[in-house]
């Protein structure tokens, strides 16, 4: 049994007037300085909490603290915040409103795949692409081959040097 234990315990006791404290508490307690202090401090507290003289509540107070509770008006908080809460609460709504329309009457794909048009569609589209890639290449590749014969070809048998591309750090 820990401290921590021992100590709920002597709380718990406190709290329950008429509840003892086991015997395993009562002997941590004898043997244990810091919790036999915490029993001795609830003790004294309780005796003067009860020696407290009792003055009697006057018969209209309990009705004035009654109306006062019932008349009073919540904190309100800025227009502004209030604005932005609403404001937020019905966009999050909406969004999940077509969402859901969206999911239930969106059209379902068929089961048995595309069909022939579709097909037919998407390879013209392929070819296209194809065809376009093939040309763009045929263009950078003749690009290049003549930038190379021009810059180095070119130079070498005339028999001149190609000047060196200068390196930048």
């Amino acid at each position: 049994m820990t401290c921590d234990d021992v100590r709920r315990a002597i709380h718990d006791a406190h709290d329950d007037e008429g509840a003892s404290l086991p015997e395993p508490i009562r002997t941590h307690i004898t043997t244990c300085a810091s919790c036999r202090e915490l029993a001795d401090d609830l003790t004294a507290l309780t005796q003067a909490l009860r020696a407290l003289p009792r003055a009697p509540l006057p018969p209209d107070a309990l009705d004035a603290v009654w109306r006062r509770t019932i008349h009073a008006r919540p904190h309100r908080f800025p227009i502004g915040i209030g604005v932005r809460q609403l404001a937020a609460a019905a966009l999050f709504i909406a969004a999940l409103s077509t969402a859901t329309l969206y999911f239930v009457f969106a059209p379902t794909p068929s089961p048995q795949g595309p069909t022939a048009v579709e097909l037919a569609r998407a390879s013209a589209q392929a070819e296209l692409v194809f065809g376009y890639t093939a040309r763009a290449l045929a263009a950078t590749r003749n690009a290049t081959a003549d930038r190379v014969l021009a810059s180095k070809v070119s130079p070498a048998v005339r028999g001149a040097i190609a000047p060196r591309p200068s390196r930048r750090p």
